[in-house]
């Protein structure tokens, strides 16, 4: 449990076990055990409960391995006929001799233009990377943010023409 139930929620369980245990042995009514016994079992519901949900809030944990591979325009975040045009024309890759390949492409997914850069990994829990660029693409300018969910994650590059862009891990 987190550090509000240890401050106030453990000393008034505390207090109100030893209320009722005294309670019950004055008057022997079987109530006061009946609130006792569902004190401590809410308690330890709410205890299993929260270490559950615990477990799903926590982020993905990354490592170099996990982020080698294709990503692409993730089309789910605006769906619509910008995000479709984005899909057809950017992805990009990062290969395991740490670098990333960005491709621009036709309407046919022909390439057309492609920009290598080499990457600086992190020595951090989730792998994050840095490109090493002086490039003059406005998609590689600014750095990409790393979002991690519990059993997914995304990076989003900001680009002076587009705003957001969403590109999510399709393949390896």
């Amino acid at each position: 449990m987190g550090f509000g139930f240890n401050l106030f929620g453990f000393p008034l369980l505390v207090l109100m076990t030893i209320g009722l245990l005294i309670y019950f042995l004055v008057s022997r009514k079987k109530i006061a055990i009946l609130l006792l016994g569902c004190l401590w079992g809410l308690t330890i519901l709410l205890f299993v409960f929260g270490s559950i949900a615990e477990h799903y809030r926590k982020p993905i944990r990354l490592t170099r391995q996990d982020i080698i591979g294709e990503y692409r325009i993730d089309k789910t975040f605006f769906p619509g006929k910008n995000t479709n045009w984005q899909y057809q024309h950017f992805k990009f890759y990062i290969t395991n001799k740490d670098s990333i390949l960005f491709v621009i492409m036709k309407e046919k997914g022909n390439p057309i233009a492609f920009y290598k850069r080499k990457i600086n990994y992190s020595d951090g829990p989730p792998a994050l990377w840095k490109i090493k660029t002086d490039s003059t693409h406005h998609i590689l300018k600014n750095q990409p943010t790393l979002y991690r969910g519990h059993d997914k994650f995304y990076y989003v590059f900001y680009s002076e023409k587009f705003g957001n862009m969403f590109f999510r891990k399709t393949g390896n």
